[in-house]
C-alpha cells in the first residue's frame, strides 16, 4: 500500500474530520474532553468547521494531508505554523498554503463554522475549570520554549487509526523538516506518548515533559506530554 503527501483543500473536510476526530477519540484523554464522545456526531460537526480553519490564518498556517493512493482517501494530516519572519515572506512553502477562496466561499465556510461552535470552541467540547487545569502547565512550558525560537512548529499531526504504523506520520513530518532545513530554523513539537518514538527517530531532542494528574475531573491516568526540538540539518 502506497501513500503520498498532498496539499489540503476545503473539499477534503470529510476525510480530514474523520481522520482527526477518529484518532482523537481513541485516546482516553481526548475522549474525556467531550460531553458525549459519540464519534458520528463529533465528526459530522467537525466537517463543517474544517474549511474555515483551513482558509484562515493563511500567512502562518501550512496544511498537508496524506492520501492512500489505492483509494484516494485521506489517511493523515499535519498542520504547521511558520515563525513570524518567514510568515512575512510571500514565497515560503506555498504548496502547503490553502487557497484563500472567493468571498462567497469564505462566507459559507465562516457561517458553517459559527453554527458548529460556541464562543470559539467546538459544540460539545468540555471547557471551564478542567480544560484550564489540563492546559495551564502545557502553556507555561510552551511559552518558555518558544522564547528560544524562531521555530517551525508542528501544531497538529494525526493518522487514521486504521493506518497506524504505516509510516504516514513520518512522511508528513519529514515534509515539514525539509522546509525547516532549507531555511535553517529549528523545529518544535509538543507530543503525546504515541508519537514520541517517531520524533526521536527523526532527530528531535526531548527538552521537557509534563505529566498532569486530573483525576479530580474524571481522568483515569495522568496525561503526559513531551516537548521536543530539532536543530536544522545543513
Amino acid at each position: 500500500m502506497a501513500f503520498t503527501v498532498q496539499p489540503c483543500f476545503p473539499a477534503d473536510a470529510p476525510g480530514l474530520a474523520a481522520t482527526m476526530m477518529g484518532a482523537r477519540l481513541t485516546d482516553p484523554h481526548g475522549a474525556n474532553m467531550w460531553e458525549d464522545p459519540n464519534s458520528e456526531d463529533i465528526i459530522s460537526k467537525a466537517i463543517h468547521r474544517v474549511p474555515w480553519n483551513l482558509v484562515t490564518g493563511r500567512n502562518t498556517k501550512r496544511h498537508q494531508k496524506a492520501i492512500d493512493l489505492a483509494t484516494g482517501s485521506v489517511v493523515g494530516y499535519a498542520r504547521w505554523c511558520l515563525p513570524s519572519d518567514l510568515a512575512k515572506k510571500s514565497d515560503v512553502w506555498l504548496e502547503a498554503q490553502v487557497a484563500e477562496g472567493t468571498a462567497a466561499e469564505r462566507a459559507i465556510y465562516e457561517k458553517q463554522y459559527q453554527v458548529n461552535t460556541k464562543n470559539g470552541q467546538a459544540i460539545g467540547l468540555k471547557g471551564g475549570e478542567m480544560r484550564n487545569y489540563r492546559s495551564a502547565p502545557l502553556e507555561a512550558v510552551d511559552a518558555r520554549i518558544m522564547r528560544d525560537g524562531p521555530f517551525l512548529t508542528l501544531d497538529y499531526l494525526t493518522t487514521d487509526p486504521a493506518f497506524w504504523r504505516r509510516g504516514i506520520g513520518s512522511m508528513l513530518v519529514k515534509s515539514g523538516l525539509r522546509i525547516a532545513d532549507v531555511h535553517g530554523i529549528k523545529t518544535y513539537v509538543m507530543s503525546e506518548p504515541a508519537a514520541l518514538k517517531l520524533y526521536l527517530n527523526l532527530g528531535f531532542e526531548l527538552v521537557d515533559t509534563v505529566s498532569t494528574d486530573y483525576s479530580q475531573y474524571g481522568g483515569t491516568e495522568p496525561m503526559v506530554h513531551y516537548f521536543l526540538v530539532r536543530q536544522p540539518c545543513p
